[in-house]
């Protein structure tokens, strides 16, 4: 059971299918990251750019404790209910991660997709055209790991916007003392935040192996109407092993392992 917003892109997706971007979700965790299954039963997963839930309350399957970080006012009570619903444990964190502590501006979308809402320093699909100018806050995930005792990150899931590396480099003692694995969404190879940046970030805190969790049928920012094709055409996900970001190839899932983390199942 969940509370959706009518006329949102996630929203849809949510009720048409009953999970937003399932397609990649199902065989990325149920399949690809066997292995690792023992460790997030005992670990907590990040949850930093929850929008109403949808990945928070997928990975409450997997994780005894959910940490869901979302800085929109407009969805946060969304999230909130999606999380009580749920009956798993949990908790929203009402603000943005970054490599800073303050109040930034933020640009929360107008026009359908909630999730493209984002801080406008990340410089996102989301502005003054099609947003609501807000002022939301932003903390070090690091502090607020501390200050919750939040115990041992097995996953990081990171979809900001841009915002992506500035969440990281405020997450370095998670990275380095926790060694979790990160997913993070990867639309631009070059500029102050993309994944070039993102990739150089990781490898400096002990990451060496990158995947791109990828399908037949998905595309980065699909319509609603994808979940259909794959009714139609079917569907091949598959894990790929990349070295780097190719500018003009937006992926909507990037899988980040640690040395010495064991080899996915299947990954190629």
């Amino acid at each position: 059971m969940h509370v959706v917003v009518p006329g949102d892109e996630v929203s849809d997706e949510m009720l048409l299918a009953g999970i937003h971007e399932g397609a990649l979700l199902e065989p990325l965790f149920k399949h690809f990251l066997q292995p690792f299954h023992a460790r997030f039963a005992t670990g907590v997963a990040l949850d930093v750019g929850a929008n109403i839930g949808n990945h928070s309350l997928y990975f409450s399957r997997f994780f005894p404790r959910v940490l869901s970080v979302e800085p929109n006012p407009v969805t946060l009570n969304v999230l909130r209910a999606n999380a009580a619903l749920s009956g798993a444990d949990v908790t929203v964190l009402p603000m943005g991660f970054g490599n800073a502590n303050g109040s930034l501006q933020f640009w929360s979308n107008r026009a359908g997709n909630l999730g493209a809402s984002g801080f406008a320093f990340a410089d996102g699909p989301t502005g003054e055209r099609n947003g609501q100018s807000i002022e939301c806050p932003i903390r070090r995930g690091d502090e607020v790991l501390a200050e919750l005792s939040a115990g041992p990150v097995a996953l990081i899931k990171l979809d900001v916007e841009g915002a992506e590396l500035s969440a990281l480099q405020g997450l370095g003692e998670c990275l380095r003392r926790d060694q979790p694995l990160v997913i993070f969404e990867c639309l631009k190879a070059a500029g102050e935040g993309g994944g070039d940046a993102i990739f150089a970030y990781l490898r400096e805190r002990g990451y060496d192996r990158f995947f791109v969790v990828e399908s037949s049928v998905s595309a980065a920012r699909r319509p609603v109407g994808g979940w259909l094709r794959r009714l139609l055409q079917g569907e091949r996900v598959a894990l790929r092993a990349v070295d780097k970001p190719v500018e003009g190839e937006p992926w909507l899932m990037v899988l980040a392992l640690p040395v010495g983390a064991v080899q996915p199942v299947g990954a190629a």
